[in-house]
C-alpha cells in the first residue's frame, strides 16, 4: 500500500484553510496511507490557523516566522516527509470523498518508474473543467500570452496554458497545476525540491521542467477529482499579484533560455506587455485594475536588477 503526505502553505487563507483539511479528513483513504498532513504557514495574520483542529492525529503545523514565498514554503515542510509520495496542495481545494481512493486506483494499475508526477481533474465553483495543465514555456508562447494574441485565437496562437484543450482525458502531459500536485519524494529529493527563487508562481512549471529533463513523466488524471477555488488570497492584491507572476516568468526566461532569447522576453515583457493588458482591460471596461497593472509593473520596474540577478544565478 503507497503511502504519501500531503504539504499545504497558508497565507492569511481564513477559513479555507480549515475547509480544506476538514475535506482531506473526511475523504475515503482505502487503498493508501496518508501519514502527515503538514501546513507551513508564512506568517499570516488572519485566524486561519486559530479555526483548524490542533488535535487532528496527523495534523503538523510549522509556522514561519516571516513569508517565505511558496517554493520554500513548501521545501520546508517536504522536509518532514518519509512517504512514497509528497502531495502539494493548495488551501483553496477541495478534496471530494472518492478523491484520492480515485486517483490511487491508477496508480496502483499503472504507476512505474518513468512516471514522476500525477495530477487530477479540478473543478471550479461551477462544476467546469478547469484548464490547469501546461506546455513548457517558451519564448514564443511567453510572447503570445504578453501580447494577447490568445485572445484573438487560442489554437493558432497558444501560450503555455493549454487552454485550447479541453482536458477531459487521462494522459501524459508536460505539467500539472501545482494546486494539486503528486510528486515521488525520491525524485522530489534528487531535483532538490522547488527553486525557492521563485517567490510565488512558476516554480511548479519550473520543478516540471526539471522533472521532465531528467526523463520523468507527468500524468493528468481525469478519474479523480478536485475542487479549486483558483486565485485564493492573491485576489486581495492584484497589483502584487501581477508583480510576482510576471517577475518569476522573466526568472524562468534567465534560467531556462539563454541569455539572448531571456533579454528579448525582458524587453517585450517591460515595453508591451503593460499597453495590451491595458487594451484588453479597457475593452472590457475593468477600469480600475488598469490603475492595478501599472502599479505592478512600476514594482516590476524597480526590482530589474535583482530579477536579473537572481535569473542568471546558477
Amino acid at each position: 500500500m503507497k503511502s504519501f503526505d500531503i504539504v499545504i502553505v497558508n497565507w492569511n487563507s481564513g477559513s479555507q484553510l480549515k475547509e480544506c483539511v476538514d475535506s482531506i479528513t473526511q475523504a475515503a483513504k482505502n487503498n493508501f496511507k496518508l501519514q502527515k498532513i503538514i501546513v507551513v504557514d508564512n506568517a499570516s495574520i488572519d485566524s486561519s490557523l486559530d479555526l483548524l483542529d490542533k488535535n487532528k492525529e496527523n495534523l503538523m503545523i510549522i509556522q514561519n516566522q516571516e513569508n517565505f514565498g511558496f517554493g520554500k514554503a513548501c521545501n520546508i515542510g517536504a522536509k518532514y516527509s518519509n512517504s512514497d509520495f509528497i502531495l502539494f496542495l493548495n488551501p483553496d481545494t477541495l478534496i471530494f470523498k472518492d478523491s484520492f481512493v480515485k486517483l490511487f486506483n491508477y496508480i496502483d494499475k499503472n504507476d512505474n518508474n518513468g512516471i514522476g508526477v500525477y495530477g487530477i481533474q479540478l473543478l471550479d465553483v461551477n462544476g467546469h473543467i478547469q484548464k490547469s495543465c501546461a506546455r513548457l514555456p517558451n519564448l514564443w508562447n511567453m510572447f503570445v500570452r504578453s501580447t494577447g494574441l490568445n485572445k484573438f485565437n487560442k489554437r493558432i496562437f497558444k501560450t503555455y496554458a493549454m487552454d485550447d484543450w479541453d482536458h477531459k482525458q487521462t494522459k501524459e502531459t508536460n505539467h500539472v497545476m501545482g494546486a494539486f500536485y503528486l510528486i515521488k519524494r525520491n525524485i522530489f529529493i534528487d531535483l532538490s525540491g522547488f527553486d525557492e527563487r521563485y517567490f510565488v508562481y512558476i516554480e511548479d512549471l519550473d520543478l516540471s521542467k526539471r522533472v521532465y529533463d531528467n526523463g520523468y513523466k507527468s500524468i493528468y488524471v481525469t478519474g479523480a477529482q478536485a475542487y479549486h477555488k483558483g486565485g485564493g488570497t492573491s485576489e486581495n492584491v492584484k497589483a502584487k499579484r501581477l508583480f510576482y507572476s510576471t517577475r518569476s516568468r522573466i526568472i524562468y526566461g534567465f534560467k531556462h533560455f539563454g541569455l539572448l532569447q531571456a533579454s528579448f522576453l525582458l524587453i517585450f515583457t517591460f515595453l508591451v506587455e503593460p499597453f495590451t493588458r491595458t487594451f484588453f482591460l479597457l475593452l472590457k471596461r475593468k477600469y480600475s485594475e488598469i490603475f492595478e497593472t501599472f502599479k505592478g509593473f512600476g514594482m516590476l520596474y524597480k526590482d530589474t536588477f535583482n530579477i536579473i540577478k537572481l535569473g542568471l544565478q546558477k
